[in-house]
């Protein structure tokens, strides 16, 4: 399973999966503001940090410290009202909607607390649900969703539904479906969140192997620190502001 992410002109850049960047991700002086009412509420302040490519970074702060707001942006979900962002060497900070969706699908998976799978479609159905948006014929599509699963221990499982496995098996069909498009970049907001301290462990220990297995980069947000790996890089937000 190569990666094989199509190159992405950016204002005259071309990102390839060739491309060598030992940065995957660069904010600089990055503020968002938001609106509740008639009240601006501020979620980050002149954010500027640095996630190396081919690691696994965690995001951890205190609810409401703006961790969510950075995974948004991150993961090109929202706009910076000021400051840069830079993915892979390139500039993404004024994308309009449709070059960052496009982005976003060549380059990016989403790992979701809540799952977020169909229950109506098999677990090796939701895995290629995301490959629909790519030029591959229905069997490669199969074939990669089966091989996906099998690396995250589920491949006896392919044809149940998501009703039909516990919270922890569901977490595994999420992280599988999210390297199915073999993205640069996995974004994981609360990943453990709905699960026990076992299970929660063992999802960690997954995703930091498939970084390694896949050379993809991870970025892990979580209020849990004591899954933290040690010597694991960590950016800490507090009050909008990275300590």
């Amino acid at each position: 399973m190569n990666q094989h992410i199509e190159a992405a002109q950016l204002d005259g850049q071309t990102i390839t999966a060739g491309s060598a960047a030992p940065c995957a991700a660069r904010f600089e002086a990055v503020t968002k503001d938001y609106r509740l009412d008639k009240v601006k509420v501020r979620a980050l302040t002149e954010v500027s940090c640095t996630i190396l490519a081919g690691t696994t970074t965690f995001i951890t702060g205190p609810s409401g410290s703006g961790k969510s707001t950075f995974l948004n942006i991150l993961g090109l979900v929202d706009r910076p009202d000021a400051g840069r962002l830079e993915l892979f060497g390139a500039d993404v900070t004024g994308l309009g909607d449709a070059a960052a969706a496009d982005f976003r699908a060549r380059n990016i998976g989403f790992i979701f607390q809540s799952f977020n799978l169909i229950p109506v479609l098999s677990l090796r159905e939701n895995v290629e649900f995301p490959l629909l948006r790519q030029p591959m014929s229905g069997r490669a599509r199969r074939d990669r969703a089966a091989a996906y699963l099998e690396a995250v221990g589920l491949g006896g499982l392919m044809d149940r539904r998501p009703g039909e496995i516990s919270g922890g098996q569901r977490q595994r069909v999420a992280v599988a479906r999210a390297l199915a498009p073999e993205p640069r970049l996995i974004v994981a907001d609360e990943p453990t969140a709905n699960l026990d301290t076992r299970t929660s462990r063992e999802i960690v220990a997954l995703l930091a192997r498939m970084q390694a297995e896949f050379n993809t980069t991870v970025v892990i947000c979580t209020h849990e620190t004591q899954l933290i790996p040690p010597h694991s890089p960590v950016i800490e937000i507090i009050d909008g502001r990275v300590v």
